[in-house]
């Protein structure tokens, strides 16, 4: 399989001469047609009309097609300074890839943890234990994926969530830009906050491709976190025991 690549980086002044063309041509066509201003994006020179959706595809509504339209001019951006030949068939379609992506990696900012985290009556006071849930996320400081795996305990105080709650709700908060820290913190409030328990544990185990790919190259480096609220905090023992369950359960 031979792979196209531009011989030498493309020089930024050459850019900006075509840049410019490409604007002033395009202003002279579309003045000619309306006498409507010009629409105000991060990148209008860039602008081009998004991709057709794949075989399989749906379409998007104006707004999500807009932002969509907004991230594939960036990621063309980005590919033009790296001396892509956008033109090669391996990269024509690369823009609206990624931007499918990241829309898709950051999903998690949409979640309604209010409206996930429905309740059931229970006169249940032990503890509950959901182990092994794959997680994904984005790291903020080079955009790159870190994965793996959570345990997640609670002692319920009359009420319990379906169990297919607590999967989700990790798994959407994860789809964010946030760091593994903060990750199972964020969990263990938004948790605590909604169901309101005797006390939840959440521990995170993950593969950060900012370390694997990047820098010291480690890659079978695993870092894990914890986050203890309520009760977990007041009885060692109780985290304990949470541990001995999700080793049991093939941690």
């Amino acid at each position: 399989m031979r792979r196209h690549f531009v011989s030498r980086p493309v020089r930024n002044e050459k850019i900006e001469v075509i840049r410019k063309d490409l604007v002033s041509t395009a202003e002279r066509i579309l003045n000619t047609q309306s006498k409507t201003p010009l629409p105000e994006t991060p990148y209008p020179e860039l602008t081009v009309p998004p991709l057709a959706p794949e075989s399989g595809g749906s379409a998007l509504n104006p707004a999500e097609a807009g932002k969509n339209h907004r991230l594939e001019a960036i990621v063309r951006d980005l590919l033009l300074e790296l001396g892509v030949d956008i033109h090669d068939q391996h990269f024509r379609r690369t823009p609206a890839r990624v931007a499918k992506l990241y829309r898709e990696l950051t999903l998690g900012y949409k979640v309604r943890p209010a409206e996930l985290l429905t309740t059931f009556v229970s006169s249940h006071r032990e503890l509950i234990v959901v182990s092994d849930i794959n997680f994904y996320s984005l790291c903020p400081h080079h955009l790159l994926i870190y994965r793996g795996k959570m345990h997640f305990g609670y002692v319920p105080d009359g009420r319990i969530v379906g169990l297919s709650k607590i999967p989700r709700l990790i798994q959407g908060m994860a789809s964010r830009l946030t760091v593994q820290e903060d990750l199972v913190s964020e969990i263990a409030d938004t948790f605590m906050e909604h169901v309101k328990p005797l006390g939840c544990v959440v521990r995170a185990t993950g593969r950060h491709d900012c370390v694997a790919v990047r820098g010291v190259k480690c890659h079978e480096a695993a870092m894990s976190t914890v986050a203890l609220r309520g009760i977990f905090e007041e009885k060692p023992s109780l985290t304990e025991e949470f541990y001995h369950l999700q080793s049991v359960a093939g941690d």
